[in-house]
């Protein structure tokens, strides 16, 4: 095996492989936390488990994990409001809802009130189970199996018994393949979504070009703001801020395959006025900067 501490040197995290209550440790953040860390890669693999951990953190709690940076991180909220912005957007995180960033990508996960989730991260290279580089915010109602998954992991890490690397990547994988079970997103036509979610989409396609309103959006179906949310999260699988942010980049492609357009007038054109919020935006829906997309589509 690979040793991380050979590669990470003295970044290794030196911490206790587990934690608990009242145990004056990480008390200014945490009311509970348990987590377990992973010296060694399993020969041959192309990513591995670092860590993994379970924590209850105290009110107006801010993570952005500067010290994984180069790590491809994974939130799974538990409990809690909470909002997570990168660089190119930001979501209202419900139970249930995963976050995943991949190695550079600066980020914040901040709870106003207490707040619980599971957290891992993972060395090596991207995980292809993933699909493109790029942040991503997977909006699921919460599933106890989901969170046994990340248990089981966590576990799996504190007592790192012979061949524990291995069966992290197990317990890994088993916890992407109930995310893929419940959220059933793929084998549905948007033709068999309710009515509501088939019109909410067509009036946010329409109007990629102004700015997103989630007011307007659900006074223009005749629902609540947070009913269509939730019926977004269970029919779309991301919110609707996201699915408008995602018709402009739609849009934007069109344009800059089609049309000689330079990329501050394709952004003028989908409504972003800031070139460069536009390019974060561009790159981290697509995997490639606007100008790279216009040469290879060009």
């Amino acid at each position: 095996m690979v040793s991380l501490r050979e590669t990470m040197g003295n970044s290794f995290p030196r911490r206790p492989i587990a934690g608990g209550t009242n145990n004056n440790t990480r008390p200014r953040r945490y009311h509970y936390w348990r987590a377990g860390f992973a010296p060694d890669a399993p020969a041959g693999a192309d990513f591995w488990l670092v860590e993994c951990g379970e924590f209850h953190a105290r009110p107006n709690y801010v993570s952005a994990y500067p010290e994984h940076a180069e790590h491809t991180q994974v939130f799974y909220h538990l409990e809690g409001e909470a909002c997570f912005e990168w660089d190119g957007g930001q979501e209202p995180v419900t139970p249930g809802d995963a976050m995943v960033i991949p190695p550079g990508f600066a980020f914040a996960y901040r709870g106003r009130g207490g707040v619980k989730h599971h957290w891992l991260a993972m060395a090596g290279a991207w995980p292809g189970v993933f699909g493109e580089r790029r942040v991503q915010v997977w909006s699921l109602p919460y599933d106890a199996e989901v969170e046994g998954a990340l248990v089981e992991l966590r576990e799996i890490l504190i007592l790192r018994k012979p061949g524990y690397a291995l069966r992290a990547l197990g317990a890994f994988y088993n916890w992407m393949a109930r995310l893929r079970e419940i959220s059933g997103v793929a084998a549905t036509p948007e033709s068999e979504y309710p009515e509501t979610v088939r019109s909410a989409m067509i009036y946010l396609r329409e109007n990629y070009a102004l700015p997103f309103s989630a007011a307007q959006t659900a006074a223009a179906v005749g629902v609540s703001e947070p009913h269509l949310r939730a019926l977004f999260r269970q029919w779309v699988g991301e919110s609707p801020r996201r699915y408008h942010a995602r018709c402009r980049i739609e849009q934007a492609k069109r344009l800059l395959s089609e049309q000689r357009l330079s990329v501050s007038e394709v952004a003028f054109h989908v409504g972003v006025m800031d070139a460069s919020h536009f390019s974060h935006l561009f790159k981290e829906m697509t995997g490639v900067a606007p100008s790279r997309y216009a040469r290879q589509t060009g």
